[in-house]
Protein backbone atom coordinates (compact mmCIF):
# COMPACT_ATOMS: atom_id res chain seq x y z
CA UNK A 1 0.00 0.00 0.00
CA UNK A 2 3.04 2.20 -0.27
CA UNK A 3 2.83 5.58 -1.93
CA UNK A 4 3.92 5.30 -5.54
CA UNK A 5 2.22 1.97 -6.15
CA UNK A 6 -0.68 1.92 -8.63
CA UNK A 7 -3.91 3.26 -7.11
CA UNK A 8 -5.84 0.08 -7.97
CA UNK A 9 -3.23 -2.04 -6.20
CA UNK A 10 -3.41 0.12 -3.10
CA UNK A 11 -7.23 -0.05 -3.11
CA UNK A 12 -7.16 -3.85 -3.40
CA UNK A 13 -4.65 -4.07 -0.55
CA UNK A 14 -6.82 -1.91 1.72
CA UNK A 15 -9.92 -3.96 0.87
CA UNK A 16 -8.01 -7.17 1.64
CA UNK A 17 -6.69 -5.76 4.88
CA UNK A 18 -10.26 -4.93 5.94
CA UNK A 19 -11.17 -8.63 5.83
CA UNK A 20 -8.39 -9.71 8.19
CA UNK A 21 -8.93 -10.30 11.92
CA UNK A 22 -11.81 -7.89 12.44
CA UNK A 23 -11.13 -7.76 16.18
CA UNK A 24 -7.60 -6.45 15.66
CA UNK A 25 -7.66 -2.72 16.50
CA UNK A 26 -4.17 -2.23 15.05
CA UNK A 27 -5.44 -3.18 11.59
CA UNK A 28 -8.34 -0.77 12.01
CA UNK A 29 -5.92 2.00 12.95
CA UNK A 30 -3.67 1.19 9.99
CA UNK A 31 -6.62 1.48 7.61
CA UNK A 32 -7.69 4.72 9.33
CA UNK A 33 -4.25 6.08 8.47
CA UNK A 34 -5.25 6.05 4.80
CA UNK A 35 -8.14 8.47 5.42
CA UNK A 36 -5.74 11.38 4.88
CA UNK A 37 -4.38 9.96 1.63
CA UNK A 38 -4.03 12.46 -1.20
CA UNK A 39 -5.72 10.20 -3.77
CA UNK A 40 -9.51 10.14 -3.39
CA UNK A 41 -9.97 6.52 -4.58
CA UNK A 42 -7.61 5.34 -1.82
CA UNK A 43 -9.49 7.46 0.74
CA UNK A 44 -12.83 5.99 -0.40
CA UNK A 45 -11.38 2.49 -0.09
CA UNK A 46 -10.28 3.24 3.47
CA UNK A 47 -13.69 4.68 4.37
CA UNK A 48 -15.53 1.60 3.07
CA UNK A 49 -12.93 -0.76 4.56
CA UNK A 50 -13.51 0.72 8.01
CA UNK A 51 -17.26 0.28 7.62
CA UNK A 52 -16.76 -3.29 6.46
CA UNK A 53 -14.65 -4.14 9.51
CA UNK A 54 -17.47 -3.19 11.87
CA UNK A 55 -14.98 -1.86 14.43
CA UNK A 56 -16.56 1.10 16.23
CA UNK A 57 -13.08 2.30 17.27
CA UNK A 58 -12.83 3.74 13.72
CA UNK A 59 -15.67 6.22 14.36
CA UNK A 60 -13.45 9.03 15.79
CA UNK A 61 -11.14 8.88 12.76
CA UNK A 62 -14.11 9.02 10.39
CA UNK A 63 -15.68 11.88 12.35
CA UNK A 64 -12.39 13.80 12.23
CA UNK A 65 -12.27 13.34 8.46
CA UNK A 66 -15.86 14.53 8.23
CA UNK A 67 -14.87 17.76 10.00
CA UNK A 68 -11.96 18.40 7.65
CA UNK A 69 -12.37 20.89 4.85
CA UNK A 70 -10.72 18.62 2.30
CA UNK A 71 -13.81 16.64 1.28
CA UNK A 72 -15.35 16.09 -2.12
CA UNK A 73 -19.10 16.44 -2.57
CA UNK A 74 -19.64 12.67 -2.42
CA UNK A 75 -17.24 11.94 0.40
CA UNK A 76 -19.23 13.51 3.27
CA UNK A 77 -22.39 11.39 2.73
CA UNK A 78 -20.22 8.30 2.31
CA UNK A 79 -18.45 8.96 5.61
CA UNK A 80 -21.76 9.61 7.38
CA UNK A 81 -23.11 6.34 6.01
CA UNK A 82 -20.14 4.35 7.28
CA UNK A 83 -20.32 6.03 10.71
CA UNK A 84 -24.02 5.13 10.90
CA UNK A 85 -23.16 1.59 9.86
CA UNK A 86 -20.58 1.30 12.64
CA UNK A 87 -22.92 2.77 15.24
CA UNK A 88 -25.75 0.46 14.20
CA UNK A 89 -23.83 -2.76 14.75
CA UNK A 90 -21.41 -2.24 17.67
CA UNK A 91 -19.26 -5.28 18.24
CA UNK A 92 -20.87 -7.13 15.34
CA UNK A 93 -19.00 -6.92 12.06
CA UNK A 94 -21.22 -6.43 9.01
CA UNK A 95 -19.13 -8.84 6.97
CA UNK A 96 -21.76 -11.60 7.02
CA UNK A 97 -23.30 -13.21 3.97
CA UNK A 98 -25.09 -10.03 2.98
CA UNK A 99 -23.07 -7.14 4.46
CA UNK A 100 -19.48 -7.76 3.37
CA UNK A 101 -20.22 -8.57 -0.23
CA UNK A 102 -22.54 -5.59 -0.60
CA UNK A 103 -19.94 -3.25 0.92
CA UNK A 104 -17.29 -4.46 -1.52
CA UNK A 105 -19.68 -3.91 -4.42
CA UNK A 106 -20.57 -0.47 -3.06
CA UNK A 107 -16.89 0.37 -2.74
CA UNK A 108 -16.13 -0.70 -6.31
CA UNK A 109 -19.16 1.19 -7.63
CA UNK A 110 -18.18 4.30 -5.67
CA UNK A 111 -14.60 4.13 -6.94
CA UNK A 112 -15.82 3.77 -10.52
CA UNK A 113 -18.23 6.68 -10.05
CA UNK A 114 -15.46 8.80 -8.57
CA UNK A 115 -13.20 8.02 -11.52
CA UNK A 116 -15.96 9.12 -13.92
CA UNK A 117 -16.45 12.35 -11.97
CA UNK A 118 -12.72 13.07 -11.96
CA UNK A 119 -12.62 12.45 -15.72
CA UNK A 120 -15.59 14.76 -16.29
CA UNK A 121 -14.01 17.44 -14.10
CA UNK A 122 -10.81 17.23 -16.13
CA UNK A 123 -12.82 17.59 -19.37
CA UNK A 124 -14.62 20.65 -18.01
CA UNK A 125 -11.31 22.12 -16.90
CA UNK A 126 -9.80 21.53 -20.34
CA UNK A 127 -12.80 23.13 -22.04
CA UNK A 128 -12.66 26.14 -19.74
CA UNK A 129 -8.97 26.58 -20.46
CA UNK A 130 -9.67 26.45 -24.23
CA UNK A 131 -12.42 29.07 -23.86
CA UNK A 132 -10.19 31.32 -21.77
CA UNK A 133 -7.46 31.13 -24.42
CA UNK A 134 -9.91 32.39 -27.04
CA UNK A 135 -10.90 35.42 -24.98
CA UNK A 136 -9.18 38.71 -25.73
CA UNK A 137 -6.33 39.60 -23.40
CA UNK A 138 -7.17 41.88 -20.48
CA UNK A 139 -5.85 45.43 -20.78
Amino acid sequence: MAVGKPIETRQAAINSLARLDKNNKEITQQIAGYLTEAHAPVRFSAIFALGTRGDASAIPALEALLKSEDLSIEMAPTIKGQIARLKKEPGKGPGGADGGEKAEGDSAAMAKRLERLEHMLQEVSDRLKAIEEKLPAKK
